[in-house]
């Protein structure tokens, strides 16, 4: 029987219908499960069948039953500072040097996944300081080149100073940018045009439940309609439509399999979004003085 998942260990599956992630294939919908807890098994088993990717203790049933293996599985977690963790379940010894926390999150998380390599380990948070921060992403570099993991990224980074600076002096340079996509960070226009610029996925979660505003009034929901998506859907669509990879955390299977429909249809060439005025009515209303159609296309 597999190891419990630790609470704040994140874990992602990416819609691929017949392969692994490759960069050619965002932006897309993410299935996530922080904070499920003792259900993340069953939801990862039911979100594979739904169509989406899996990881963590359900992937391993999920995949047999659906003939994958690992090389169609796209596996991301991250490395939490003592702060983001349930004191009575940390990953590594709390009181160990900084880079020995980094390297014990990595094998607990790599026994828990059932795996031997990592495609994308994020950092979830800022270190209190810099000579900190470097002490993790260095520890997390030579987990790349000892083959470990595929790729680094960055969680709850809101400064665009921060992300420039981090970004410029990184020997390995960040892949994934992840952030709560909400007003009062300004929906990091500056950030998610710095990860187009740069080659970055921008993964946004807090998606729906931060901005209801933007996907329920009267206009949305006829162009939803209009769309045949739901609401919900038809703000995904809108984040990928601006190059964002919204993290999916439903628990309804139902919901997993419309999230999949989706992205097919958007892999099959359609435009869910004719023009910038269409996608200006979901756009509009997120609040956000420097947001822009024009400049998002």
């Amino acid at each position: 029987m597999a190891a419990p998942i630790p609470p704040l260990l994140l874990l992602l599956l990416l819609l691929c219908q017949a392969s692994a992630y490759k960069l050619s294939d965002r932006p897309t919908l993410k299935y996530g499960t922080a904070w499920k807890k003792d259900a993340t098994a069953d939801l990862v088993y039911k979100a594979i069948k739904s169509g989406f990717r899996g990881v963590g203790d359900g992937w391993t049933a999920a995949a047999r039953d659906l003939g994958l293996d690992r090389k169609d599985i796209w596996i991301q977690t991250k490395f939490s500072g003592l702060g983001a963790h349930d004191p009575n379940n940390v990953p590594y010894d709390k009181d160990a040097p900084l880079e020995d926390r980094v390297r014990q999150s990595l094998k607990k998380s790599l026994e828990n996944l059932q795996t031997d390599y990592i495609d994308s380990w994020v950092m979830h948070g800022p270190e209190d300081s810099w000579d900190n921060h470097w002490k993790v992403w260095k520890t997390m570099e030579s987990a790349v080149d000892e083959g470990k993991v595929l790729q680094l990224g960055m969680s709850n980074v809101y400064r665009f100073e921060d992300v420039q600076w981090a970004y410029e002096h990184a020997r390995i340079k960040p892949k994934v940018i992840q952030n709560r996509f909400y007003a009062d960070s300004g929906h990091d226009v500056e950030i998610r045009a710095f990860c187009k610029e740069n080659d970055i996925e921008y993964q946004s979660f807090w998606t729906l439940t931060a901005n209801p505003d933007a996907y329920r009034h009267q206009a949305a929901l006829e162009l939803a309609e209009k769309k045949a998506l739901t609401p919900e859907g038809l703000f995904y669509a809108f984040c990928m439509a601006i190059g964002i990879s919204p993290m999916d955390g439903t628990t309804n299977e139902m919901h997993m399999k419309e999230d999949i429909q989706l992205v097919d249809r958007i892999r099959s060439g359609e435009q869910i979004f004719k023009n910038s005025e269409e996608l200006a009515i979901v756009g509009n209303a997120l609040g956000t003085p420097e947001w822009n159609a024009e400049d998002e296309l």
